[in-house]
C-alpha cells in the first residue's frame, strides 16, 4: 500500500508514524511538506518569541533526516499544486529547483494545516511586515525584537497566537498595540472573561483597541511606518516599526477541489478523518469535524486536536481500530497574570444555536481559604432540562486551567451539573479547600 500524506507537521507526522508503526515495511510512506520544517509545536512559538524558550530547535520534536532513518522521507520544499482524485495522482513542485512531477496513491492523507490570511492591506510584501506559522517566523520576530530601534508594534487580531505574542513583545520593552476587529478580545469566549483579559493586558501596559479595522499601511523604502485604523466614522493613525499579521487562518487546501468543504474552505470530515472522496483522509487545520456536544460542525484548529486525527488516520489505515475521539472544543492560555480556559460551549455559543439552556458563574478560591488568596471565576453553561453541561469557562489566578480540565472530562462523559457537584476529586490545602471551587460551582447552579 502506497501512502502519500501533504504536510509535514502535527497531523501528517502524527499519522505517519502511527501508520508505520502498525504496518513496518508493509507500507510504503511519502510525505510533502511546503516549507523547511516538519513536526514542530506551533504553539510554543510565542514563548519561543518570549525568550521562554532560548533555541527554536527545542520546538522541532524531530527532523526530517531522523524521520527518513525511521523510514519515513519527508521531501521538504515540496508543493503539492493539485491532486486529481480519479486518477489518484498527484501535481507536485520541487520549490528550491521549480521542477514539476506527477505522484500516485493508494490512499492520500491531508494535513495541509492552515496559512495566515493575506486580506488587504496585508497582501503586499514589506520588510517589517511579520506573521507567524512556524518556528523560522518566530526567529525572525524575535531578531527584530532585539533590535532597540524597532519600538512601535502593532499586532492585527487578538486571537490566541496574537495575545500571546503581545506580551512577547512587552517582555522586550516595546510599546505595543493589539487591534481587533470584533467587539471583544478572544472572540471565542464570552464578553465577561475577554473584557477581565483585556484588563489584565493594559495593566501591563499593551493598548487594545477592539472593533477596529486598519484599512491602510503607511511605508517608506518597503517598511510600514504607521497603520491606519478605522472604528466607525473615526480614523487612527498608529506609529509602527514591526506590525504582525495575525488575523484569521485559512485553510490550505485550494489544491483539491473535488471533497466536500466548508464555507472556510476547511475539508469536511467524519468521526474517522474520511472525506467525501474514498480513500482520502483529512485532519488537522485543514480540516473540520462534527462537535460531539450539537451535531454541527466546529473548526477547532489546534495542534491538540490535530495530532489526535492524525493518529486515528494512522490506526484505520494500519488496519487497527482507533480509540473514540469527541470533539468538545477545548482551549487555554496565559497571558500576564491571568490564566484563562474554555471548554464546551460559552454562553453566546448555546444562544445562538438556539439551545434551552441555563448559565452560572462563581467566584471561587483556587485553593484552601487559609492557604492562598488567589481567586478563580467559572461560568457553567448547562441545558435546562437535562441539567447536562455543555460548557466551561474559567479564568483568573492559581488553579485555573485544571478547572475547567474537569469540566471537558464531564462533557465527555455526559454528567450533569448535580453529578458533577459530587464528583470525588483529590483534596489537599494547596490545591483546594475541601469543596473545590468546581464542586461549589456545580452545586449551586439551580
Amino acid at each position: 500500500m502506497k501512502v502519500v500524506i501533504i504536510g509535514g507537521v502535527a497531523a501528517g507526522m502524527s499519522a505517519a508514524s502511527k501508520l508505520k508503526r502498525n504496518r513496518k515495511d508493509q507500507v510504503d510512506i511519502t510525505v510533502y511538506e511546503k516549507g523547511g520544517e516538519v513536526s514542530y509545536g506551533a504553539c510554543g512559538i510565542p514563548f519561543y518569541i518570549s525568550d521562554h524558550i532560548k533555541q527554536g530547535r527545542e520546538l522541532i520534536a524531530r527532523t526530517a533526516e531522523e524521520f527518513s532513518q525511521s523510514g519515513i522521507p519527508i521531501r521538504t520544499y515540496h508543493e503539492v499544486l493539485h491532486v486529481d482524485t480519479d486518477k489518484k495522482s498527484l501535481l507536485v513542485k520541487n520549490l528550491k529547483t521549480g521542477e514539476e512531477f506527477t505522484d500516485v496513491y493508494d490512499k492520500l492523507v491531508i494535513g495541509s494545516g492552515a496559512a495566515v490570511r493575506h486580506f488587504p492591506p496585508f497582501d503586499q510584501a514589506y520588510e517589517n511586515l511579520y506573521e507567524i506559522r512556524d518556528v523560522a517566523d518566530g526567529t525572525r520576530v524575535k531578531k527584530a525584537l532585539n533590535q532597540e530601534s524597532n519600538r512601535h508594534v502593532v499586532i492585527v487580531g487578538a486571537g490566541f497566537i496574537g495575545l500571546e505574542v503581545s506580551e512577547a513583545c512587552r517582555r522586550y520593552g516595546k510599546e505595543v498595540t493589539v487591534v481587533e476587529l470584533a467587539d471583544h478580545i478572544l472572540s471565542s469566549f464570552d464578553e465577561e472573561v475577554s473584557q477581565a483579559l483585556e484588563q489584565e493586558m493594559e495593566k501591563n501596559g499593551v493598548t487594545v483597541k477592539t472593533g477596529c479595522m486598519v484599512t491602510e499601511l503607511k511605508a517608506e523604502n518597503g517598511r510600514i511606518t504607521a497603520a491606519v485604523i478605522r472604528k466607525g466614522e473615526e480614523t487612527e493613525e498608529i506609529p509602527a516599526d514591526m506590525l504582525i499579521n495575525s488575523a484569521g487562518i485559512a485553510p490550505a487546501t485550494a489544491f483539491i477541489d473535488t471533497v466536500e468543504k466548508a464555507r472556510n474552505g476547511a475539508i469536511l470530515v467524519n468521526e474517522r478523518m474520511e472525506t467525501s472522496v474514498p480513500d482520502v483522509y483529512a485532519a488537522g487545520d485543514c480540516s473540520i469535524m462534527r462537535s460531539a456536544i450539537t451535531g454541527e460542525y466546529m473548526y477547532a484548529p489546534l495542534g491538540t486536536n490535530a495530532n489526535k486525527q492524525g493518529r486515528i488516520i494512522g490506526d484505520i489505515l494500519g488496519g487497527v481500530e482507533p480509540k473514540p475521539f469527541k470533539l468538545i472544543g477545548s482551549s487555554a492560555l496565559r497571558l500576564f497574570g491571568m490564566d484563562a480556559a474554555k471548554v464546551g460551549l460559552s454562553e453566546k455559543e448555546a444562544k445562538a444555536r438556539g439551545l434551552d439552556y441555563k448559565a452560572h458563574t462563581i467566584t471561587g478560591n483556587s485553593y484552601a481559604s487559609y492557604y492562598g488568596t488567589e481567586k478563580l471565576n467559572i461560568k457553567l453553561i448547562y441545558d435546562r432540562a437535562s441539567r447536562k453541561i455543555l460548557g466551561a469557562e474559567t479564568y483568573g489566578q492559581g488553579i485555573v486551567v485544571p478547572r475547567a480540565n474537569y469540566y471537558a472530562i464531564a462533557i465527555y462523559a455526559g454528567l450533569t451539573v448535580d453529578e458533577m457537584g459530587f464528583m470525588d476529586l483529590c483534596y489537599s490545602p494547596p490545591f483546594s479547600g475541601v469543596w473545590d471551587a468546581a464542586l461549589i460551582a456545580s452545586n449551586t447552579a439551580k
